[in-house]
């Protein structure tokens, strides 16, 4: 007898997969989620030193119009996109979501780079170099997984990080035991 796994599983490890390949291609990424209740990815930087709310609200107003120009090349609506800064100390967190439903592997590559010009050295990135073997997925693939979780499939909610020189990526479900 041939067991097929659900399609869902397959949806799942491309997900997961899809999350690594961010985290290992964008080391200005802190962390990247994806939340299903809202279908959407969440996207996490960490700015160091101190700096001026108006600074990020600038800063928010000017990457909307520019991933607002890209959706509309693409011929795509945003149906999210929301920036929020909290601040710890010396540290600024600045977390964007973008709907699933519209966002591409070139529109992250947009916001990282304009995070690098917006706060240069102050934009912290891992040290660890996930180049090569890490990344034998092709802008291709990653796509078609962004595709994917635009057309309404399942999605589980997964957290990836770093953590000491690794990357990890969690199932909240089945992390917590509640799968």
């Amino acid at each position: 007898m041939m067991v097929v796994p659900h399609k869902d599983a397959y949806a799942a490890k491309g997900q997961g997969n899809l999350l690594a390949f961010l985290l290992a291609r964008y080391p200005q990424l802190g962390t990247v989620q994806i939340l299903p209740q809202t279908r959407t990815m969440r996207l996490g930087f960490f700015v160091k030193g101190s700096w001026k709310m108006e600074s990020f609200a600038e800063f928010g107003s000017y990457l909307g119009e520019n991933i607002g120009a890209v959706a509309q090349l693409a011929g795509k609506e945003i149906g999210c996109f929301d920036l929020r800064v909290s601040r710890h100390d010396d540290l600024s967190v600045i977390e964007i979501d973008r709907d699933t439903g519209s966002i591409t592997l070139e529109e992250i590559a947009l916001i990282v780079a304009l995070l690098e010009e917006q706060f240069g050295t102050y934009l912290i990135r891992s040290d660890d170099d996930f180049q090569g073997d890490d990344l034998n997925w092709d802008d291709g693939a990653v796509q078609h997984v962004l595709e994917d979780i635009s057309r309404g499939v399942h999605l589980e909610e997964l957290f990836g990080f770093r953590e000491e020189g690794r990357i990890m990526v969690f199932c909240k479900s089945t992390a917590s035991g509640t799968s």
